[in-house]
């Protein structure tokens, strides 16, 4: 994944190529058997760093000046052929065996990856909670060369403005700039992996100052003499370091913060112990090994192919990982593949890149650019055309009579499942559309409407996405009752509770702050009735968690009536994407009740009840044995665990008939 424009080139280093070729076999290696992220990834940044940033800053020491045109133009005519390719065979061949529940979103991810911003779209994703459960798409791990090519476009033009400003920068003067950079951008991305980690790990400036870090070793590099036996010593304590980081850390959930000096300190030491006269027993002797210089001449592209074709075959296979034998066919034919397609655009392997012939590889890039762009657009024509037959189907109660058909069948195969895959995604509540559900960040209470504005009576539903998928279902009890109306009080990950259980500071600080605003909301509207969840599943255990009571307390002494449903059930997949692929009747997308709800509701156990009363639906949703993925003809799920609104729509007359007796003989607010 590393790129050498030859800015100011120093001579080749064969161990460089096998450190290149260490950091694509643990990236692969871990993502096609372990499942994990290696720290790999990070060992490419310092080898950019290195070769890019030291180039630029040796270029300004001794010219006084930085050819930023050159620099861009030279990355530019690297990188844009080999990625372009592998994004013009995706493109064109996903709509083949990618299910369609996922075209929306890989075409979006295409679109970003072409203008190398895929790890903004994902750090925006990893804040959007509904769409942190999608499935990986097969150009997900474009996020890091897009975070590598903005951050050495930021540093080079950094240090291009560094030099203008400081006109005859000294080494001393570029080593004390890349020092600050390396300094305030790992300060920040310490503070915001702290805050959310989600969103920093695809943070380009949360990722800036391990670019500096390899540059910084560049720059050093000369004036540090080490003896033979402490460049043996530390080479070799790089490399364990490097291969021990993704065994030890669980690297997706704490870089890129502190965490991340592991792989990156340990990368620079071998570049330092790498340099000079060759070692015996040096680890730079096994890293200039013929095997993986060569290895390391095709690393590039087996980044680029590792993952589509690890995707391709869980998705064909419906797998979540990859077997010792099916793992190592994936690997090779990555290998094959990166050989290939290396020798077909570079017409030699690295070090003498394709620098003379610049019109040939810019004409190859448009090309490439261009099949993408046919590709996106004949598929986003089927998807269009699909996404109308579906929308086409009407929902209704003969052909798909959803919870209210007997014993939980799962219909006939002979009616299309509602809604489809082209559709369900978007099967949801309609405060989402409507603005008023806040988000993972958000703390302001915000809030719609639903029913008769001069509407005598008020059912304030209140919670996370949990209870917002129950909106649909309400909105239908609320037509039996035309002097009632909905009021939604909702926020992502975030339920009615004193106590927010979440990893991530930053969420479980804003959901405190929104639940006190919240509590105050109530206690002064007052409303008829509050419709909220109350269970939750805690570690593999649905309970009911003592934050929740004693919210319920607080409302309970205040006169306000609590109605709590318990919570729906939650699976270990993508349910409606189980469905398309393997058919509603597969075993695969069912899983059995006692694995996903207590065999006795958690609420029997709360001692108090007054103006408290429990509901629970889990027979709408499961047999005695088994939860099915549809119902009636119906899709129940449009993820791993939101329901759609087509089947709460048909709970609604179910759920009128427990709620009757409270909205009957509820008072109208001005005689509360």
């Amino acid at each position: 994944m590393t790129v050498e424009p030859n800015i100011r080139a120093v001579p080749r280093r064969d161990d460089i190529q096998g450190l290149r070729a260490i950091g694509a076999l643990l990236v692969a290696i871990y993502h096609i058997w372990i499942g994990r992220v290696s720290g790999g990834v990070d060992v490419f940044f310092i080898v950019s760093g290195y070769l890019l940033i030291a180039s630029l800053a040796r270029q300004a020491e001794a010219e006084h000046r930085v050819d930023l045109v050159l620099f861009t133009t030279k990355l530019a005519r690297r990188l844009l052929p080999s990625s372009f390719l592998v994004l013009a065979v995706i493109a064109t061949s996903a709509p083949f065996w990618l299910p369609r529940m996922q075209w929306q979103t890989v075409m979006q991810q295409i679109a970003a990856s072409s203008v190398y911003l895929e790890n903004w779209l994902l750090a925006t994703a990893a804040i959007d909670y509904l769409a942190r459960d999608e499935v990986a798409s097969p150009v997900q791990h474009y996020w890091a060369m897009a975070a590598q090519v903005q951050c050495l476009l930021i540093l080079g033009a950094a240090v291009a403005v560094f030099t203008l400003i400081r006109r005859r920068p000294s080494r001393t003067d570029l080593l004390a700039f890349l020092i600050s950079v390396f300094a305030l951008s790992l300060a920040y991305s310490i503070y915001s992996t702290s805050r959310n980690q989600a969103f920093a790990y695809y943070d380009t400036f949360a990722r800036i100052w391990e670019f500096a870090l390899g540059g910084i070793t560049g720059l050093l590099l000369p004036g540090i003499n080490l003896s033979p036996i402490h460049r043996t010593i530390g080479g070799w304590i790089g490399l364990v370091a490097i291969l021990s980081c993704g065994i030890v850390l669980e690297i997706s959930t704490v870089f890129p913060g502190y965490a991340a000096l592991w792989p990156t300190l340990a990368a620079a030491a071998i570049l330092v112990c790498g340099n000079g006269p060759p070692l015996r027993f040096g680890v730079a002797r096994l890293l200039a090994a013929r095997p993986l210089v060569w290895l390391g001449d095709i690393s590039y592209f087996l980044y680029l192919w590792h993952w589509p074709i690890l995707v391709f075959y869980l998705t064909y296979s419906y797998q979540t990982s990859a077997g010792p034998i099916e793992g190592a066919v994936v690997l090779i034919v990555s290998i094959v593949l990166s050989h290939a397609t290396t020798r077909m655009l570079d017409g030699r392997f690295p070090g003498r890149k394709n620098d003379d012939r610049p019109l040939q590889t810019a004409f190859g890039a448009i090309i490439a650019l261009a099949v993408i762009a046919a590709g996106l657009f004949v598929w986003r024509g089927e998807a269009a055309r699909s996404m109308a037959e579906e929308r086409l189907r009407v929902a209704d109660p003969a052909r798909y009579p959803g919870a209210a058909i007997k014993g939980l069948a799962a219909g006939s195969s002979e009616v299309p499942v509602h809604p489809g895959a082209m559709t369900a995604r978007w099967d949801d509540a309609d405060v989402y559309r409507d603005g008023c559900h806040q988000s993972l960040l958000g703390t302001t209470l915000l809030s719609c409407s639903y029913g008769p504005r001069g509407a005598s009576h008020t059912l304030a539903l209140v919670g996370g996405s949990h209870s917002v998928h129950w909106l649909p279902a309400l909105q239908g009890v609320l037509q039996r009752y035309p002097d009632w109306k909905i009021v939604t009080y909702t926020k992502s990950s975030c339920v009615l509770s004193s106590q927010e259980s979440s990893e991530v500071p930053a969420y479980r600080d804003a959901c405190t702050k929104w639940n006190e605003l919240l509590m105050e909301r109530l206690l002064a509207t007052k409303p008829n009735l509050i419709f909220t969840t109350s269970t939750r599943v805690i570690d593999g255990i649905e309970e009911v968690p003592a934050g929740y009571q004693r919210q319920w307390a607080k409302l309970a002494a205040a006169g306000i009536p609590v109605v709590a449903m318990r919570d729906t059930p939650w699976f270990g997949f993508d349910v409606p994407e189980c469905v398309e692929i393997n058919g509603r009747f597969s075993p695969k997308c069912i899983v059995e009740r006692d694995s996903v709800l207590a065999p006795i509701n958690p609420t029997r156990a709360v001692s108090f009840r007054e103006n408290l009363h429990f509901l629970d639906f889990s027979d709408y949703f499961c047999t005695a044995e088994m939860c099915p993925a549809v119902i009636g003809n119906v899709q129940v799920y449009y993820d791993k665990h939101h329901v759609t609104a087509t089947y709460m729509r048909t709970l609604s007359e179910a759920l009128a008939r427990q709620l009757a007796p409270l909205m009957r003989d509820a008072k109208p607010l001005a005689q509360k």
